[in-house]
Order: C-alpha cells, then structure tokens, then sequence
C-alpha cells in the first residue's frame, strides 16, 4: 500500500495531541494564523534533494517562527513516506503505552 501525505498529516495530528504538554509557550495573536499556536508541523522529504522527513515545534511565544526539535524524541521519521509513516506509528504506540502505564501506577 502507498502512503499518502494525507496519511502523514493525519498522523502528525495525533501525534500532536498526544504532545500536546510538552508544547511550550503562549499564544501569540499578533502574527501569522499559522504561528499563533505551539504545534507540530511535518518536514516533507524528497529524495531529489536529499530532504528527510521530519517533525518540528513551532509557532507561540518560544518557538516562533523556528523550527525547534521535539522534546522527548528525534525529530528525524526517515527518507520516505513509508519509512515516516512507520516512525509516526511507533512514536504514537510508544506515547499511547507510556500514557497508559502512568495511568496504572496512579
């Protein structure tokens, strides 16, 4: 099966709701809709140019317009599609199982 971008964006999504306490900083309402929140925003690969697909917080009152590395986890989801799409998925089962154990310990 081909691994679409919607596909990548889709998990981002999650992925960002499950993030979502390490997020740092306000919101800023004098700036571009796009970096008024914190929020995970997707690199897109290519392999013509040599891009990996990655993982970055930005917008809000720290990380502005930047691209910051995730707190907690690489930034780097690997070459492809397919190779991110599984990076994504396995960065969420391990959130999702960790979340879960906290929840037991409580």
């Amino acid at each position: 099966m081909n691994t679409k971008m919607e596909d990548l964006h889709r998990l981002v999504a999650v992925l960002e709701e499950l993030v979502q306490p390490l997020l740092e900083g306000e919101i800023v309402e004098d700036t571009y809709e796009s970096n008024k929140r914190p929020h995970l925003v997707l690199q897109e690969g290519s392999k013509t140019y040599g891009r990996a697909f990655r993982v970055h917080f930005t917008g809000g009152s720290k990380y502005g317009s930047g691209h910051w590395e995730p707190r907690g986890f690489s930034d780097y989801l690997g070459g492809t599609k397919a190779e991110a799409e599984q990076s994504l998925r396995k960065l969420i089962a391990g959130i999702r199982t960790g979340l879960m154990i906290a929840k037991v310990g409580e």
